[in-house]
């Protein structure tokens, strides 16, 4: 079912260009001096911030106005280039390497990151797989195993550079899509029991990653400049001295030199110095009402691909400040995740604005109501369906019950709440208007006579049952 498109969503793109704006401002005020220092232009990384979120807007525009389902035929695609690019950066010399590991792509000047691009392709071939394999969505041999398997190789790869930040902001992000792709909860628990204690492994493993656990639980006591606390205890006085209003704007202390990566991973104890409390509210509000509007999309979207792809991208902003936030404020062990739009990276806005663009398109085909069938026939065909109904037995059941197995919907309970499907099924009834369904689809495309018109309805009727 393909909906007529309309306006895209203005309140998400005013959102997304006033956290664009204030992040140039931002990273302006927090490096002048440190620039200044060096003796190169004060306005160097705000020059360079500037024209990657031109590029990045003129990819939001381009991807707004373009139909997101042409990333359905192209995931497996992005997903193969994604992991080319993470193997590629990991060949000695062909990675860029700095601060102790090789994550980057190019030039001195011109940098590519495949880790953030490696986010946004995941949460496209999740949401593409997931569509696929709705019919068998809760044999988990057939969609769990698979997604997983993708999902464990690129945090591997992400890991490996190393960029444990980025890794988890992968892993987290592509188990939300999980979740809301209707999986069943069981593989997912034991998903999160078993790399608990992996990523404890890995945290002991390395000297820096230990360091920063250390710094984490003892900051104060290793807060001299050669300390793994310092940065923290910089980044909470310069909180702290921002008080209510702030100090004014390129009034930081912290920003002169105290702080180091003042610009790009605390970024935001430099804003709240400057605009203190009352800024970070207004802040927070603005990505509040990026994420209201992001799942809102997803709600309201015309089919469950889109829907996957507008949880999963609205997770991506969600994870990625959370992250970040927590490790500014003291909350958890400091990552190296950038905080979205508002810090210094070219291929963070480039990628965000990107992200935001495919939103805008979704947002271009939403309902005016909740969809409460999943319009799977405009991406699988009858052919397939039926295929993959008799490739597992002649016809999906549910476990205990023998019954047919229904579409798996994001609007849906989880297997087991049948009552509430009856409930639904009841109130449908009233309605004029017939869902969607494969059935009913395929039954279209056979001419009805006059005569038999009330037979095909009652066959319809049977059939939706």
């Amino acid at each position: 079912m393909r909906t007529e498109r309309h306006q895209p969503d203005y309140i998400l793109m005013i959102a997304v260009l006033m956290l664009t704006g204030i992040g140039i401002v931002t990273v302006y005020s927090a490096s002048t001096v440190i620039q200044l220092h060096s003796g190169s232009a004060a306005d160097y990384y705000a020059v360079r911030q500037l024209g990657a979120a031109i590029f990045g807007l003129l990819l939001f525009a381009l991807t707004t106005y373009m139909p997101y389902h042409i990333w359905y035929k192209h995931a497996p695609k992005l997903l193969l280039i994604s992991t080319l690019l993470l193997l590629v950066v990991l060949v000695p010399g062909v990675g860029h390497r700095a601060l102790g590991a090789t994550r980057w792509l190019g030039t001195s000047s011109i940098h590519l990151q495949p880790s953030a691009v490696a986010v946004v392709v995941i949460v496209i071939y999740l949401s593409f797989l997931l569509t696929r394999k709705m019919t068998v969505i809760h044999d988990w041999r057939r969609s769990f195993r698979p997604a997983m398997m993708v999902i464990v190789m690129m945090t591997i790869l992400i890991i490996i550079e190393p960029d444990m930040g980025t890794s988890m902001a992968f892993f987290a992000t592509a188990l939300v899509l999980l979740f809301a792709s209707g999986i069943r909860l069981r593989p997912i628990i034991l998903t999160l029991v078993v790399m608990l204690p992996a990523a404890y492994l890995m945290a002991h493993l390395a000297s820096y990653r230990k360091g920063r656990l250390d710094a984490f639980m003892h900051p104060f006591s290793n807060a001299s400049r050669s300390g793994g606390g310092y940065q923290l205890v910089e980044g909470l006085t310069g909180i702290v001295n921002g008080g209510l209003t702030g100090r004014g704007f390129d009034l930081s202390v912290m920003a002169t030199g105290y702080l180091p990566e003042s610009y790009t991973d605390f970024i935001f104890a430099v804003f709240t110095e400057q605009w203190g409390w009352l800024g970070d509210a207004g802040l927070l509000a603005i990505f509040a009402v990026l994420v209201w509007r992001g799942f809102r999309i997803a709600r309201y979207a015309p089919s469950r691909f889109g829907a996957l792809m507008a949880i999963g991208l609205t997770s991506t902003i969600v994870i990625q400040a959370a992250i970040n936030l927590g490790a500014v404020t003291w909350l958890i062990p400091v990552t190296g995740i950038p905080l979205p739009f508002i810090s210094y990276g070219g291929t963070a806005i480039v990628i965000n604005l990107f992200s935001m663009g495919i939103l805008m398109s979704i947002s271009r085909e939403t309902g005016d109501t909740v969809t409460d069938v999943d319009s799977l026939a405009d991406v699988v065909s009858v052919e397939q369906f039926r295929a993959e109904r008799s490739s597992v037995g002649g016809s999906a059941s549910i476990p205990g019950t023998g019954r047919p197995a229904k579409v798996a919907s994001l609007t849906r309970h989880r297997a087991g709440s049948w009552q509430n499907e009856r409930k639904r099924e009841q109130t449908r009834k009233t309605d004029n208007r017939r869902n969607i369904s494969l059935t009913w689809k395929a039954q279209q495309n056979k001419p009805v006579s006059g005569n038999n018109r009330k037979n095909a309805r009652n066959n319809d009727y049977r059939n939706n049952r």
